[in-house]
């Protein structure tokens, strides 16, 4: 039994699977700060996402999971950003939990840190306030890409073309298996699990990021949903959007768990799909198509880029008024807000 926040620090965190070496890194755990030396040419991109009990996770959640939903959703900032993982701090908000809830939410991090060659370098614990019980946990990304070749919100023009990757609505509807709202029944059973599992574990876009270096002209990840996400690109953009609603990716097991009147709002405002939306000229298609090919990526355009301000949907070429939005923290409860835990 840990008896410290230091014995904690030694026995879960600083561990060759987690806090491990790399070139770019330094120094890493075991000074008042690490020291990181970005490689010459590149400049470092940070980003950092706080995870609360309740809010982003339930209570009750496997720990081993919970530790790689915490650092991949973090990773996916640096995927929007064309940037590559260099290592990252982890803050830690800890409610009483066993050696073995350490144990298992450490080894999900090292798992993720490992695939991405992005060692633990530092951070801080503290234990949550007895009345709250909840576990609260902060992680910041530090990555590399060269100067001049990150990937913004800014720079869509009309007549991008828009595209995601991989499938939309999955986690939100998987949140919903993970609540029992979702009974389903007969072979529908099948897909509980796959939902679930993009929750918990959502595909790592980080290559597809470096893929796009150089042809996407924006870049976001879908956290808050696509309505939500998207926006960001057009408002920071100055542009608008025509997205066709028939293009958009569905899974088989989240049109067979979804009734068919929820598969659009959830599939654009459901949240925590953490696939990357972005945009391109017309004439990129082919060299963006073949790249995200070769490294397995699925892909889709769903739209374009047009000069009038706003996001507008379309169904078979016809325009359509879809009621969605996507998640707000400080939307008051009650409200019409997209899914989280």
């Amino acid at each position: 039994m840990a008896t410290d926040e230091f014995d904690i620090i030694r026995r879960h965190f600083n561990r060759a699977e987690l806090a491990f070496t790399r070139a770019g890194v330094a120094l890493g755990i075991g000074d008042d700060c690490a020291l990181v030396a970005p490689q010459p040419g590149m400049v470092l991109a940070m980003s950092m996402d706080l995870l609360q009990e309740g809010v982003h996770f339930l209570p009750g959640s496997d720990p081993y999971l919970l530790g790689q939903r915490t650092l991949l959703v973090n990773l996916s900032d640096l995927a929007a950003m064309g940037a590559e993982p260099l290592c990252f701090t982890l803050g830690l908000g800890l409610a009483p939990q066993p050696d073995s809830w350490l144990e298992r939410f450490s080894a999900g991090l090292a798992a993720v840190a490992a695939a991405h060659d992005c060692p633990l370098v530092g951070g801080d614990l503290i234990a949550s306030e007895p009345h709250r019980a909840a576990t609260t946990v902060c992680i910041q990304v530090h990555g590399q890409v060269p100067a001049g070749a990150a990937i913004r919100r800014s720079g869509a023009k009309e007549g991008d073309l828009v595209f995601v990757t991989g499938t939309l609505g999955d986690a939100a509807a998987g949140l919903r298996v993970l609540k029992g709202q979702l009974q389903g029944a007969g072979d529908d059973l099948q897909y509980h699990q796959p939902l679930a599992d993009a929750f918990f574990v959502p595909p790592s876009r980080v290559a597809a990021g470096l893929a796009l270096r150089g042809q996407a002209t924006a870049a976001i990840d879908i956290s808050d949903g696509l309505v939500s996400d998207l926006g960001h690109i057009l408002q920071a953009s100055g542009v608008g959007a025509a997205i066709a609603l028939e293009q958009l990716p569905l899974s088989p097991a989240f049109r067979a768990c979804i009734d068919d009147t929820e598969q659009l709002p959830l599939a654009v405002a459901g949240g925590d799909d953490y696939e990357l939306c972005f945009t391109a000229p017309a004439a990129r298609r082919d060299a963006i198509e073949a790249a995200l090919a070769a490294i397995d990526v699925p892909l889709r355009c769903i739209g374009r880029i047009e000069q009038q301000p706003g996001l507008r949907w379309t169904l078979q070429n016809k325009p359509v008024l879809l009621k969605a939005e996507g998640y707000n923290h400080f939307r008051p409860a009650g409200s019409d807000n997209a899914e989280k835990s």
